[in-house]
């Protein structure tokens, strides 16, 4: 049930005047715009002075999320870790709480849980049927991190199909046409279930645009690991480093691929970036620690989440209906590997 504080954070006013305007309190002087802001989001928020209402009535402060990481992968990923961080800090400055966390796959969740929330924040790549499922019990649903298009939901995304080919054109600026690319697998999750639909990856899909559309088709090469891994792009590398023409540049598209990368094209003897030039995506702590420096993308994921409580702040408050797309930059963070 909603309180006196959470109807001053969403208004933008102060407890004090809270309550007075609610209390018809006609010694009270302030504008019409606020006095009317201030009963238009009590009413959405069903306060009443007596804060009794229906127990089965929906908490509008309340938020749920859905989460395709398990807590194991979201503590080794930073960019899910620091989207998590803003959507808890801008929930707390909006007074609402995190009530509900469901990861999925999973099994023996009960979806009616999502109508006791005002909205529900899905981070991953849900197959759709999913998402139908939660839209029957809550429709107020903010997605993160899906690269795909949706009539009915609300989407935030990164840029990094943009930063791909920022990243390639300055590459080509430097001569680099050689250019090989590595990435990972993003699986469509299923109830119970890792899904075998695969999703392309934005960064991918711009690679494999932007050397066909700058006449470079035939030095294209793909390496689309199962996982994410150091381990992974490490192997992948020394196979790269093993063929008769070699590239003179890589593109990672996370910095754990790209230690994997320095760690095998240093292995062998080669120097970046005058032999090979390396650029990543994900800016982590760690790749200050990599020689030369890491030229990388910084994605702003706490700014992702943040975005994702100001979506459903629109939603239970403002009662907004229809459906935004959202997409938040990053940053190139130039350095001495490219």
């Amino acid at each position: 049930m909603a309180n006196i504080r959470e109807i001053a954070k969403l208004s933008g006013v102060s407890k004090a005047t809270v309550s007075r305007i609610l209390n018809h309190d006609k010694t009270f002087s302030v504008s019409d715009s606020t006095r009317k802001r201030v009963f238009r989001i009590s009413s959405q928020l069903n306060y009443t002075l007596s804060n009794t209402s229906n127990k089965d009535s929906v908490e509008k402060l309340h938020v749920a999320i859905v989460n395709c990481l398990s807590p194991e992968q979201e503590l080794r990923d930073p960019y899910f870790s620091m989207i998590k961080n803003g959507i808890d800090e801008q929930a707390e400055i909006w007074g609402m709480k995190i009530a509900l966390e469901i990861r999925l796959p999973n099994t023996g969740h009960d979806w009616s849980e999502l109508a006791t929330c005002g909205a529900v924040i899905v981070i991953g790549t849900l197959m759709e049927s999913v998402l139908d499922k939660i839209y029957q019990h809550n429709q107020n649903i903010i997605i993160i991190n899906d690269p795909r298009h949706f009539e009915k939901y609300d989407i935030i995304r990164n840029d990094f199909g943009y930063q791909t080919q920022q990243v390639l054109d300055l590459m080509k600026a430097k001569g680099h046409k050689r250019i090989a690319f590595i990435g990972g697998k993003t699986n469509l999750i299923d109830e119970s279930s890792v899904s075998q639909i695969l999703l392309m990856d934005n960064r991918e899909k711009a690679y494999l645009e932007w050397m066909k559309l700058n006449n470079f088709s035939e030095f294209t090469d793909p390496h689309i690991t199962k996982g994410w891994t150091t381990e992974e792009a490490l192997s992948v590398t020394q196979d790269i480093l093993a063929e008769e023409k070699q590239p003179t540049a890589i593109l990672t598209a996370s910095d754990p691929q790209a230690i994997g990368v320095y760690r095998a094209v240093q292995k062998a003897g080669y120097q970046i970036p005058d032999d090979i030039a390396i650029v990543s995506f994900d800016d982590i702590n760690m790749v200050s620690y990599l020689y030369p420096a890491l030229t990388t993308v910084r994605p702003a994921a706490q700014e992702m989440g943040r975005e994702a409580i100001n979506l459903v702040r629109e939603r239970v408050v403002d009662s907004r209906k229809v459906a935004l797309q959202v997409t938040v930059n990053s940053i190139l963070i130039k350095r001495e590997s490219l």
